[in-house]
């Protein structure tokens, strides 16, 4: 698996999680997590459980030393709040917990703004 693809499945990942956080959901069963993914992107509409449950385990190891999430047993919690931000240099959807710095997770920018800009 590539860099590409690890970073990839981290934004659906947070995607999924900014999601379920609006619902009032703040922490996933690990197990379910490929599955749901399948379901609900298109990106990973023919991709293996097997696959994406590889790359995940990369995945929830770096969202866990970005204090992002917490494991516990067989769940993934979310630590502190989410955010969607876009980044005002290049554009990109950030979703970023409380906890972590606030910078572009493509171009490493500063420059956040609230997603979507309200005119």
């Amino acid at each position: 698996m590539s860099k590409t693809e690890t970073k990839e499945l981290e934004w659906y990942f947070r995607d999924l999680l900014f999601r379920n956080y609006n619902k009032g959901i703040i922490q996933l069963a690990i197990e379910n997590i490929p599955s749901n993914m399948i379901e609900i992107y298109l990106r990973y509409r023919n991709a293996e459980v097997v696959h994406i449950s590889s790359i995940l385990e990369i995945v929830l190891e770096n969202l866990i030393s970005s204090k992002f999430i917490d494991r516990r047993d067989n769940l993934a919690c979310i630590r502190d709040g989410i955010s969607r931000l876009q980044c005002n240099k290049c554009y990109y959807i950030c979703y970023l917990g409380n906890l972590e710095a606030k910078v572009c997770l493509r171009c490493q920018s500063n420059e956040l703004g609230t997603f979507p800009k309200k005119r």
